[in-house]
């Protein structure tokens, strides 16, 4: 008589509970991620739908954005800020190329300087005007302020800080004389910017589309949005104006 071969039966029991661990791993996992898809299908359309209630939209570009067709970007957007510079040595390595190329398209243009806490605003607003000369476009030049390095709200010399960013404002509105927006988190705005500034146009950074003082004529909604043009998705941050067409245009002029 041919030899039976037995298992013991704690063998087959160890054997049922993994595979029964294994499909309720596999079966939460698939609820994880159908429930976290449908949630941010539910965030993506309440978030498509909060942009659409604002009529004017437009973009942020630098030279990581690559090569845009500011011919196709007028029918999507409003308006587009061009980066130039940042402290009183760094030039945006596509400015001039994004300026001139901008220029015939139906698209408003502003143009972007980045606040340095380690020059003066002196040297800053040189820098600006050697780079821009009169490419300085049709709408208020924003100045992008964030903290960095030991330049934040525990650094007792912030106060100083604030009257360069005074001083550079004040430049930039006697030079061109089409006004500024400080680009900003809403923290940098309440202790930096709005103590030396308080009546100035903001711009907040990664805000909410939502609860904003009207004060607050721009909002980023989106800091690493993409838009596609012959199917290639190009860098760009996302913003809304703060208001309807009419204040557009009072903000504009």
């Amino acid at each position: 008589m041919k030899r039976r071969d037995y298992q013991p039966i704690y063998d087959n029991t160890f054997r049922h509970r993994h595979r029964s661990r294994r499909w309720l791993f596999v079966m939460v996992l698939l609820v994880i991620l159908v429930g976290g898809g449908w949630g941010w299908y539910q965030w993506d359309a309440h978030q498509r739908a909060q942009v659409a209630s604002y009529p004017v939209r437009g973009v942020t570009i630098n030279q990581d954005s690559g090569y845009l067709d500011f011919q196709q970007l007028a029918k999507q957007e409003t308006f587009a800020y061009l980066q130039a510079t940042s402290g009183a040595t760094y030039t945006d390595d596509d400015f001039s190329d994004n300026y001139s190329r901008s220029q015939g398209a139906d698209i408003q243009i502003g143009v972007a300087h980045t606040f340095s806490f380690t020059t003066s605003a002196k040297r800053q607003y040189q820098h600006f005007k050697t780079t821009v000369k009169r490419n300085s476009g049709t709408l208020p030049i924003m100045v992008a302020v964030s903290y960095y390095g030991n330049y934040n709200s525990s650094n007792t010399d912030m106060a100083t800080q604030g009257q360069k960013l005074k001083r550079l404002v004040s430049l930039l509105n006697q030079q061109y004389h089409q006004g500024v927006v400080i680009f900003a988190s809403k923290a940098v705005i309440t202790q930096f910017v709005r103590p030396v500034l308080p009546q100035q146009d903001y711009w907040t950074a990664g805000g909410k589309l939502s609860g904003h003082a009207q004060q607050v004529k721009l909002i980023e909604y989106d800091a690493n949005g993409t838009i596609t043009q012959d199917g290639q998705d190009f860098a760009v941050a996302k913003s809304v104006f703060n208001g309807n067409q009419r204040e557009w245009h009072a903000f504009t002029k």
